[in-house]
């Protein structure tokens, strides 16, 4: 294990009803707020409004940004921060999924700084402009998934460039504030509570595949955080109105991305950057849906490269025998994540998703445009990756 540094200084306010002190927990942020939101769920539902209300009763102004789609486009962000400047807000609230959290962490920036989005985020080659002043954040889920609540990172599209990247700051996009109230989650589809769950799940095994051995309180954490998805995740989707098993859900998304549980690992994430170059070209595919078609190529690959952690997978996860050992415990974990992914309603491939072989090496291209080599691959080893995942 390396020696770490943990360092979190979101105020999480969590629980069934937490939502009722919006109002009060943003007047202790500023005097207007701009909210960062999608372009239909929160009015559908009649949160947006609710928080508006929130606000005025505590004497708060706000303006309203209802245009972040998902994958937030550097566009969007840049159009909500001119929206931001122009009112004269101060702060910023995220209202929604993780794609609106990280448009209002994007808004954050560009409102505070000035310039464009894609001058703050740096790649091979391009170095990020640095983020001279960003204006508070509150953050409120309405979705189980990304963790934004409670990290200092933030992922973008810039759809010009076909490019996915993010922002990662802890000096100046941790938001202030974050309600996790699970109860706003009661409402979202199967469909998008199983995208959430997968990448919940891969929050916590990016490191903990790739990283540091020794890292057993850091493992048990990660492995409680899985299973606690796999057990409650499949009630909620039988049962959206379950409101324990959101509740479990919800308080592993903000968790998983909070510090701990991948503290002293050093390891590398290679799934997501891999998925960003997937949705980098096809938008219409939602990052959780992504994940969920690499993740068994992935875990076939590190069996033949880096097998221990899947082993312990299969071993804590999934009781394997006692009597397998080598390629047929990796094919038994291998084997028992495509049933979680099937089991909660995703693809656990490429084909279902509708995207064909030819992108393969496009896609191999971009990861590395964007960010270089992951880990230990070379570009052949991405290109297989993305093959076995069709």
């Amino acid at each position: 294990m390396k020696n770490l540094t943990i360092y979190n200084p979101v105020k999480i306010h969590f629980g069934a009803g937490e939502i009722e002190n919006a109002g009060h927990l943003a007047k202790s942020l500023g005097k207007k707020a701009v909210i960062v939101t999608g372009k239909s769920s929160t009015k559908k539902t009649g949160l947006l409004d609710k928080v508006v209300k929130l606000l005025e009763k505590e004497g708060v102004k706000s303006v309203v940004y209802a245009g972040v789609t998902p994958n937030p486009k550097n566009t969007e962000v840049e159009e909500a921060a001119a929206l931001a400047v122009k009112e004269g807000c101060d702060f910023v609230i995220g209202l929604g999924g993780g794609s609106a959290m990280d448009a209002a962490k994007g808004v954050a920036v560009v409102a505070g700084s000035g310039g464009k989005l894609w001058d703050y985020i740096g790649m091979p080659g391009k170095k990020a402009k640095d983020i001279g002043k960003s204006l508070p954040i509150i953050l409120i889920p309405t979705l189980s998934a990304t963790g934004s609540e409670g990290n200092p990172a933030a992922v973008f599209s810039n759809p010009v460039l076909n490019q996915k990247a993010a922002i990662y700051n802890p000096d100046k996009i941790f938001p202030a504030i974050s309600i996790v109230d699970p109860d706003l989650t009661l409402s979202v589809p199967p469909k998008q509570t199983a995208e959430g769950i997968i990448d919940v799940v891969m929050h916590v095994l990016e490191e903990y595949l790739t990283g540091e051995i020794d890292c057993d309180m850091q493992d048990r954490f990660t492995e409680g955080i899985i299973l606690t998805c796999m057990e409650q995740g499949v009630k909620a989707i039988k049962n959206p109105g379950d409101k324990h098993a959101r509740a479990q859900i919800a308080l592993s998304s903000t968790v998983a991305l909070q510090g701990l549980p991948n503290s002293g690992r050093a390891g590398a994430w290679v799934v997501h950057p891999l998925e960003h170059a997937v949705t980098a070209f096809y938008d219409n595919i939602a990052h959780g849906a992504g994940i969920a078609a690499i993740l068994p190529s992935y875990l076939k690959y590190l069996g033949e490269v880096k097998p221990d952690k899947v082993h312990q997978l299969a071993d804590r996860l999934f009781d394997a025998p006692k009597d397998i050992k080598g390629e047929l415990k990796t094919a038994f974990c291998i084997e028992n994540i495509r049933k979680f992914i099937t089991d909660i309603g995703l693809s656990d491939n490429f084909k279902d998703l509708d995207i064909g072989m030819e992108n393969m090496e496009k896609f191999a291209d971009k990861v590395i445009e964007v960010g270089g080599l992951p880990w230990k691959l070379d570009r052949e080893r991405l290109i297989q990756i993305f093959k076995d995942a069709f």
